[in-house]
């Protein structure tokens, strides 16, 4: 056992770095990787549940992980736990290695290798502020990133639940304050809007990123409440499959701008406002330039920390793809110049 102190939102605290039975340690129910399941059908969820979900929710890198795991016979980074009593704890960080641990267990039953885990123990006193320090460190700050809805959900708790204003979420994350935002905002219609008129199917949660390109446009929801609509509106598209994939929102505004393509899309749906579309604006359906005006927008919302990362050589393939592009761009241009 080895004790240190360590820095959780900026407090000084002392825990202990040890090797616990990992008979005595709790998967954490509250986890944010297990959030989506929370807000479908599966809402009580067993020790049990909470395994086969983190095994099986994404099992190409819970595979991978568990290799690396095995073949290096334990993990080398410590998990997070906090005392639940006298005798067991839960696991703050680290869930998905806890279930990687009790299935080599089972795997090798005959061996000491995974009956305990590397562990730093956090103190009784532990504050729900500093545990949701170390979750973001690990996960919007570090390499296990969590999916846009994982991470949605936790920002949401944060906002609402912990009063951590968006200015000190920013400085936290990776994520950029109109990030944020949108996520937060994107949950919030999911939540109070969506969820509670069409969230019985469990792949419902699933719909959150076309609340985020939702939330992105200003135009979109400008031009909604200059016809007499609102999110409730846009639920019911997204429920009853008027909009079937979350990019054809980008599309949206343009099929609001006119009342042919906007009736269309309201009697109709997205294919048939298109088809009004591409005899009013030609260039809204061309392939190429619906991909150009979505990589123009994407270039515009590009997080500071993907540019810092290219500036520093952490990311040569991404500096080459931009660098591709700008080429195959000039050499366009010179060509429509030309006369």
């Amino acid at each position: 056992m080895v004790e240190k102190t360590v820095n959780l939102a900026g407090i000084p605290i002392k825990v202990q770095e040890e090797l616990v039975d990992i008979a005595s340690i709790e998967l954490d129910p509250d986890n944010p990787r297990i959030g989506l399941q929370r807000d479908s059908a599966l809402r009580d969820l067993t020790q049990e549940k909470i395994q086969y979900i983190l095994a099986y929710k994404n099992s190409e890198a819970y595979r991978k992980l568990k290799e690396s795991i095995e073949i290096n016979h334990g993990t080398i980074y410590p998990i997070w736990i906090a005392p639940a009593d006298s005798d067991s704890y839960i696991v703050i960080e680290g869930n998905t290695r806890l279930v990687i641990y009790r299935d080599l267990a089972e795997k090798y039953s005959a061996e000491a290798t995974y009956k305990k885990i590397l562990s730093i123990v956090l103190p009784s006193d532990i504050q729900e502020n500093q545990k949701d320090f170390i979750r973001l460190e690990a996960h919007l700050r570090g390499t296990t990133d969590w999916d846009a809805y994982e991470k949605a959900r936790y920002l949401y708790k944060l906002f609402y639940e912990e009063g951590l204003p968006i200015s000190q979420l920013e400085k936290l994350t990776k994520l950029t304050y109109d990030e944020i935002d949108n996520s937060i905002k994107a949950f919030k219609d999911m939540e109070q809007f969506y969820m509670p008129a069409y969230g019985k199917d469990q792949s419902s949660p699933f719909k959150f990123s076309y609340f985020v390109e939702y939330e992105k446009s200003k135009k979109l929801k400008s031009l909604m409440e200059k016809n007499g609509k609102g999110i409730e509106d846009f639920c019911a598209w997204v429920g009853k499959g008027k909009i079937s994939r979350a990019q054809d929102v980008r599309d949206l505004p343009s099929i609001f701008s006119f009342d042919a393509s906007r009736n269309a899309f309201e009697k109709d749906g997205y294919d048939e406002a298109l088809d009004k579309l591409e005899v009013l604006r030609p260039d809204k359906t061309s392939r190429v330039f619906q991909h150009i005006e979505n990589v123009i927008q994407d270039l515009r919302e590009m997080p500071a920390f993907e540019v810092a990362e290219m500036r520093e050589g952490i990311q040569p393939e991404k500096r080459r793809m931009l660098e591709e592009l700008s080429t195959s761009v000039i050499s366009i241009l010179k060509m429509v110049e030309r006369k």
